[in-house]
């Protein structure tokens, strides 16, 4: 995937054969973006040989491929510690910079795995990390408290007295559902949690994540109080960057644009579907069991292994070697996006991206 590619389909019989809403989309961007061009400076000032874009106003610059270190693809939390070493030292190496991490996943031990790994490889100075806090339904009864609370417990598990980026991990509601859902009332107090850990010295940056319902994540993203977006899009529901262009799930309605003219970093998240793109319903083994409940509506992971039929022919088309690179390639040519999240079973998996 490394390969200097800048191809755009233009043939009739070939935008003929591969018809649809995302095909379209896919076909007219994935072959413009490179993941290498000429490289960048990571947090240390040296040169890597991957790209490195500007996360929004915030000032960091994060590498254009980002090391999701979540439940679905596993690896760093129930791999073992040799592997998870391997792994974040070939990224480092080829020039990964941002590594994103939450609370939830694994129950803290995704946080406690990588700070650990960082540590040992004394790489602390070459990266950027974010962590995400989700507020449960008794936390909204104070949830600047909550929000402090669970960022202590992260840096703990990281080993770290500070974090570059902290975000919320809560869908979006026009109000509260008692169900993870946070409503505008909520939000505002959550952001003021936020804000005052970022005065305190315990993150760099705030944002939240862009799902729930449109309006109140557009709304949400216009607002102010927020830094960066995590924003689902992929090219089987791409409507977050391209707005009615969903593929009959829910439409995100552009909230890329909405976010990035704000002056937000954009971290595009499930660029794989959870897998999906890959059009295998066989996990690997040390993914989760199951790409867990859909977090776009209409977007379930068999629907979407269904929607992906067309993954190979595509990327043969566009000469690219398989459709993870089709998929990555289509997510960073939305140039609003800072970097584009996908969370690793093993390192082969990471050898592909790279």
């Amino acid at each position: 995937m490394a390969k200097s590619l800048d191809y755009r389909p233009s043939s009739p019989s070939m935008k003929g054969r591969v018809s649809g809403e995302a095909r379209s989309v896919a076909g007219d961007v994935a072959g413009r973006a490179r993941i290498r061009s000429t490289g960048g400076s990571g947090p240390a000032g040296k040169e890597t040989g991957m790209e490195q874009r500007k996360l929004g106003k915030t000032g960091l610059q994060v590498s254009v491929l980002g090391f999701g270190c979540g439940n679905v693809g596993g690896l760093m939390v129930r791999g073992t510690p040799e592997e998870q070493r391997a792994a974040v030292s070939r990224a480092i190496e080829a020039g990964v910079t941002y590594f994103d991490t939450a609370a939830m996943y694994g129950n803290g031990l995704s946080e406690q795995n990588l700070g650990r790994t960082l540590t040992e490889l004394g790489a602390w100075g070459r990266v950027r990390v974010g962590t995400k806090v989700r507020l449960a339904a008794e936390d909204l009864r104070d949830p600047a408290k909550a929000v402090r609370d669970s960022l202590v417990a992260s840096l703990r598990r990281l080993s770290r007295d500070s974090v570059d980026l902290l975000q919320l991990h809560n869908p979006l509601r026009t109000a509260s559902d008692g169900q993870g859902g946070v409503g505008r009332e909520h939000l505002a107090a959550a952001a003021d949690g936020l804000q005052a850990a970022v005065r305190e010295g315990l993150c760099g940056h705030a944002g939240f994540t862009g799902l729930g319902d449109t309006e109140a994540v557009a709304a949400a993203a216009a607002g102010g109080r927020f830094e960066t977006m995590q924003a689902y899009f992929n090219a089987i529901n791409p409507s977050a960057g391209y707005a009615g262009r969903s593929g009959g799930a829910q439409d995100l309605g552009g909230v890329i644009d909405v976010a990035a003219g704000q002056g937000l970093g954009v971290i595009a998240i499930r660029v794989m579907a959870g897998g999906a793109m890959t059009g295998e319903e066989r996990r690997a083994r040390l993914a989760s069991p199951s790409a867990g409940p859909a977090l776009v509506q209409g977007n379930a992971y068999e629907v979407d292994v269904s929607r992906a039929v067309w993954r190979q022919a595509l990327a043969r088309e566009l000469e690219l070697d398989s459709a993870l690179e089709l998929s990555f390639r289509f997510v960073i040519a939305k140039t609003a996006v800072s970097t584009a999240l996908i969370g690793f079973s093993d390192i082969d998996q990471l050898e592909q991206a790279l």
